[in-house]
């Protein structure tokens, strides 16, 4: 089965804010979809190992931050590849509130709805929430992403936590190797000898860690 497949449903991406006390914490999901008109109700699908995943279930609430085709890849590499267990993800875009005080981001989104849990879901790996959609604004008129731009356009990489991580082909025998981020497995686009003429101090520009943390695959 060509798992790949599944990049071109059509989906789009999110980051899910949450709660845990002062702490904001937040993951990016394809996994959000309108259930019902009235009331307005979410479902949402997220990784029980996600530290979001345990902040909803002891809050019984989220947000969601509806990216655009103008989000920034760094956004993508912070939310996506790196967790809120250990650093404060929303510390590193401008942040918005929402009414009950989720947090958000107000750069690169089109809008945000705040959620209330009203059921869950056990879902294998995941979490499957049902949310009432509380609150709702538009921010910015850009194009959303859709799954398929971010890998088409964007080039970018599926989290392992994601509901439709796929593994990656391996490098066939005899090609030239390549660096990759170790977190984010962004691939440096210059040669192996270009890569390692650059200064320690360089990082990835998709989840911001350094140089050391590169492969060569």
């Amino acid at each position: 089965m060509n798992i790949t497949t599944l990049f071109n449903l059509s989906c789009g991406l999110y980051i899910i804010g949450a709660k845990d006390g002062e702490r904001n914490a937040g993951c990016i999901v394809n996994t959000v979809t309108q259930s019902t008109a009235k009331p307005v109700t979410l479902t949402v699908c997220i990784h029980k190992d996600n530290y979001t995943n345990a902040c909803i279930k002891r809050t019984g609430e989220f947000s969601v931050s509806i990216l655009s085709e103008k989000t920034k890849d760094a956004t993508f590499g912070v939310f996506g590849f790196l967790s809120s267990r250990d650093r404060d993800k929303f510390a590193e875009v401008p942040l918005g509130l929402t009414p009950s005080g989720l947090p958000y981001i107000n750069e690169g989104a089109t809008g945000f709805m705040q959620c209330k849990v009203i059921d869950s879901v056990d879902n294998f790996t995941h979490t499957i929430f049902i949310a009432e959609v509380q609150e709702a604004e538009n921010l910015f008129a850009e194009p959303p992403i859709t799954y398929a731009y971010y890998h088409k356009v964007i080039k970018g990489k599926t989290p392992k936590n994601a509901s439709s991580y796929a593994e990656e082909a391996a490098r066939p025998a005899g090609a030239a190797g390549k660096y990759i981020c170790g977190i984010c497995r962004w691939e440096y686009p210059g040669s192996k000898e270009e890569f390692e003429k650059l200064p320690d101090s360089y990082i990835c520009p998709i989840c911001r860690v350094p140089k050391s943390k590169f492969i060569l695959k």
